[in-house]
């Protein structure tokens, strides 16, 4: 009898350090696949430019907006927080299939994609976006699909900073 409760305390130990390890182990690489920061060759303006001309340049897809973040956290309320702009891009097909099912327009909250350009106290140009290959694996099924074909897109609009979107 002692064997088994034993057994069943052992076992019940190790599935809780299991579940403990592996939530610290998730929250450690959460962050870092879920958004990707990437370093700019090019000043802060000529990389906002390159990036909306690249962006309206590729077959079907636009830029629909081009928000000066400083300027809208300073004029409401926060303090200056310097050279930070956010490009919100679309692609109307792979919008359309997203969207055209009920299960699917809750993802529409995730639209337009963004990117991020922002200059870092030491100077550099940073371009952040969310991570398409995670985010794909995240919904699984159609929306992976659909996800990871746009990702290839971008990940050739985005050359320039070397864009590859990982799962790790």
């Amino acid at each position: 009898m002692k064997t088994k409760i034993a057994i069943i305390v052992s076992l019940i130990f190790g599935i809780l350090i299991g579940v403990i390890f592996t939530a610290i182990t998730i929250n450690i690489s959460a962050k870092p696949m879920l958004v990707k920061e990437f370093k700019s060759p090019y000043d802060f303006e000529k990389t906002v430019s390159v990036i909306t001309d690249r962006i309206n340049n590729k077959k079907g897809w636009h830029v629909t907006n081009v928000i000066d973040q400083n300027k809208a956290v300073s004029e409401n309320g926060g303090f200056p927080i310097g050279n930070f702009k956010i490009i919100k891009y679309c692609h109307g097909a792979y919008s359309a299939e997203m969207l055209k099912t009920d299960d699917r327009k809750k993802i529409g909250v995730m639209m337009p994609k963004s990117f991020a350009v922002y200059q870092k106290s030491d100077g550099q140009v940073y371009v952040s976006t969310m991570n398409g290959a995670v985010i794909g694996k995240l919904f699984g099924g159609v929306e992976e699909k659909i996800i990871e074909e746009s990702s290839l897109e971008i990940e050739d609009i985005m050359r320039f900073i070397n864009l590859k979107f990982t799962l790790y």
